[in-house]
């Protein structure tokens, strides 16, 4: 048996008919949800499901952890007064 080669152009493609259907919330922000991923710009509607690449699902659920993560850190830095918690300043 022989292996085919698969070239660049096909993986890409692969890649691309990876889909997951997500549903992206409005954070008050406006109806869609914009970025971009390795210079591929996106403009997915939010409070509606659609298909994605799982490759820019990733992306998004990984930054919607972040914003939430630093909310929460800011959130505790204003209750102390403006103060570091834990570190040494």
């Amino acid at each position: 048996m022989t292996a085919k080669k698969q070239t660049a152009s096909e993986s890409k493609e692969a890649v691309r008919k990876k889909t997951v259907s997500v549903y992206v919330p409005s954070d008050g922000t406006g109806a869609f949800l914009e970025g971009a991923l390795n210079g591929v710009s996106f403009r997915i509607p939010t409070d509606t499901v659609v298909e994605i690449p799982e490759n820019v699902a990733k992306v998004i659920e990984e930054s919607r952890k972040t914003v939430k993560e630093s909310a929460r850190a800011v959130e505790s830095f204003a209750k102390n007064g403006g103060r570091r918690i834990g570190g040494v300043r």
